[in-house]
């Protein structure tokens, strides 16, 4: 899917149209999806013109909430499609990656398409390198169970060796980024994954070890993608697109 950057979305509508570019609208989301060649051959995105966005992703930025004069902390931004579309609100996206090859590319996908309100910085996320922030994304490393249908070599990486490993990072980055978030701040724990243990069992874990959060309903997500608890779930097999897990919490004040 491709998402507005430094372009509006009519503007890449037209030149894609002036292409003779097949797309169609997309589902959710203000974007496209086109339905020929690669997106990194279009016009318009040497220029950054807009951004290749997974819809299910897309969709945990909107659970994210508004972020207009917000500092955001994405702490596992690579490849950078969160931090692109963050950054088009908020204030400041520091946007931390430690691996060399995915900071690379986090970097090449920010000065491309990114609004200049994006501070790139090698960072391990449970090291955060900001004090406070007003809402820190956490897209955690995961299984990433979610993905198999575009991604069926994926498979062989699964075990509960792998599983146990995951839960085990993801519980101390959460524990460790706990701390950044502001008083009435957001932190908003997402993965790709339909693991229960990496997604709702995580979650109520946090919860209970750290009263000061509460879950944050969210009423603008499209039907059928909420749980009872508020958090997002988007399911392959109902939703169409790659599954992907988010959980809105706030920090009391």
């Amino acid at each position: 899917m491709l998402q507005p950057a430094r372009r509006d979305l009519p503007a890449i509508i037209g030149r894609l149209t002036a292409e003779a570019i097949p797309f169609r609208a997309a589902p959710f989301e203000a974007g496209v999806v086109v339905e020929a060649g690669r997106p990194t051959d279009l016009p318009g995105y040497d220029s950054g013109d807009f951004q290749v966005q997974d819809p299910a992703q897309a969709l945990v930025v909107r659970f994210v909430g508004p972020v207009e004069t917000d500092v955001v902390f994405d702490a596992c931004a690579a490849p950078g499609g969160k931090a692109i579309a963050l950054g088009r609100g908020a204030r400041l996206v520091v946007a931390a990656e430690l691996e060399p090859s995915r900071l690379r590319r986090l970097r090449q996908n920010l000065s491309r398409a990114g609004s200049g309100r994006e501070l790139v910085v090698r960072a391990d996320a449970g090291q955060p390198p900001l004090a406070a922030a007003d809402i820190v994304l956490l897209d955690a490393p995961c299984l990433a169970t979610g993905t198999i249908a575009r991604h069926p070599d994926a498979r062989a990486r699964l075990s509960t060796r792998a599983l146990t490993r995951l839960t085990d990072i993801q519980q101390r980055l959460l524990s460790q980024l706990a701390p950044v978030v502001r008083p009435g701040g957001r932190l908003v724990y997402a993965t790709c994954s339909l693991e229960p243990e990496e997604n709702e069992h995580q979650v109520e874990r946090f919860l209970d070890e750290h009263p000061e959060f509460h879950r944050d309903p969210v009423d603008t997500m499209p039907a059928g993608m909420l749980t009872p608890a508020g958090d997002l779930a988007i399911l392959p097999h109902v939703h169409g697109m790659d599954g992907a897990f988010a959980a809105r919490l706030r920090r009391a004040t």
